[in-house]
């Protein structure tokens, strides 16, 4: 973390009103996957001119377009943003679908899932009765299951470069998608020219301005592929001055996964005119408090210990939060003897020299000196019982603050 807020020459230059200083609220550092085409070490910031909050990192929209490309991750896992392959994600959207369906003007209607992954979301709106739909993901593979699987119209695409050149669409969905997005114009000029006349855009994205209200860890609500901070203020900010009217917005909770729920901001906007963009410093305190919670919570005195004890760990579970500890926290700095996880496509990947392997590395090669770190956050307790079933000797930590022998 910095010493206090100053105020720097940005690397990436505000994505809502272009400035180029910003006010520097944190510094930010994941341990991303050996080779990987996007930087890990970025800087929280709030723009001096209109308040926006985002992420000044040094890696550019073609780096994030290439990394999801390449990150098969959202395609084997069951997590939020994944498409419908768990039962939480699967409730997710079945609110969501709720949500949407009052602003879908006929059973007819042209609709696209932008950043669709697995189909999730378009498999319930078919059996609401919703027969157009289109599915626009930048991974090969969730195209491929939503095209031969599926059977939806399904092509490579994204949020700045949407496909069906020739179909334009009544409804464009961004769910967990805006929050991503580097070249924010790109996407309001996209969206535009993809939408009919009279056309809506329904977003949702998580509400920066409640990081922390259902998390208990620190910096549990910061993940490297979240490069922009929405408050509900913002997000209509963003898209008012863009050329949409505003339909409605509001703040709700999502009940994402076993970790609980998920602050968000739900909106609806219409294809119309540009009005004239607001400033705002809300969002600047929020994100103080948030990093200055962070920065002084208990976990990363557990963190320490383990660094000056350097026995031998196992961190189980090598999410985007395990990334996060291993690059902002005293982990970093510990003894690591082996990552795992269960996701077959983390498996085929490094992580500081590390491979990851199976957690059956385990019943081979762990033994009564050795600690499992367990940061698969909300399966604690399927982790517990599988290391018991290997009949694991060695000590098992969580992030909870339990240990257990």
């Amino acid at each position: 973390m910095t010493n206090g807020p100053e105020h720097i020459t940005l690397s990436r230059f505000c994505p809502l009103c272009g400035d180029g200083t910003g006010l520097a609220l944190g510094d930010i550092c994941f341990e991303v996957f050996d080779e990987a085409p996007v930087m890990g070490k970025f800087t929280i910031v709030t723009c001096d001119n209109c308040g926006f909050a985002f992420n000044d990192t040094p890696s550019k929209q073609t780096d994030f377009n290439r990394y999801y490309e390449e990150n098969a991750y959202y395609f084997t896992s069951g997590t939020i943003s994944s498409g419908g392959s768990s039962a939480y994600e699967t409730k997710r959207l079945e609110a969501l679908a709720n949500r949407l369906s009052p602003y879908i003007p006929r059973p007819d209607a042209t609709i696209f899932d932008i950043g669709c992954s697995k189909g999730g979301l378009l498999e319930i709106l078919n059996k609401r009765g919703f027969s157009r739909l289109f599915g626009v993901d930048m991974n090969p593979s969730c195209v491929t299951h939503l095209k031969e699987v599926l059977g939806f119209s399904a092509k490579m695409g994204s949020a700045l470069a949407i496909p069906f050149g020739g179909t334009k669409a009544d409804v464009l969905i961004y769910s967990h998608v805006v929050e991503h997005v580097i070249d924010l114009q790109c996407l309001l000029a996209a969206a535009r020219m993809k939408l009919n006349d009279g056309g809506v855009v329904c977003v949702e994205v998580p509400d920066a301005s409640r990081y922390g209200e259902c998390s208990f860890l620190p910096y549990q609500d910061l993940y490297l592929e979240h490069v922009n901070h929405f408050d509900l203020e913002m997000l209509v900010n963003l898209f008012q001055q863009g050329g949409f009217a505003t339909i409605c917005a509001e703040q709700i909770l999502t009940e994402a996964s076993p970790r609980g729920n998920v602050p968000c901001v739900w909106a609806v906007f219409r294809k119309g005119e540009a009005s004239q963009r607001t400033n705002s410093r809300n969002i600047e305190l929020k994100l103080r408090n948030y990093l200055g919670w962070s920065a002084q919570h208990d976990v990363l005195e557990k963190l320490k210990t383990l660094e000056v004890e350097q026995s031998p760990i196992y961190v189980w579970g090598i999410s985007q939060y395990a990334m996060l500890l291993l690059g902002q926290t005293a982990l970093r700095k510990c003894n690591l003897a082996g990552l795992v996880d269960m996701d077959s496509y983390k498996r085929t990947r490094t992580l500081q020299g590390l491979p990851i392997q199976h957690p059956d590395t385990l019943r081979h090669r762990a033994n009564q000196d050795h600690t499992v770190l367990v940061t698969a956050l909300g399966y604690e307790e399927q982790v517990i019982r599988s290391l018991k079933e290997m009949n694991f000797k060695g000590t098992i930590m969580t992030l909870s603050g339990e240990t257990r022998r």
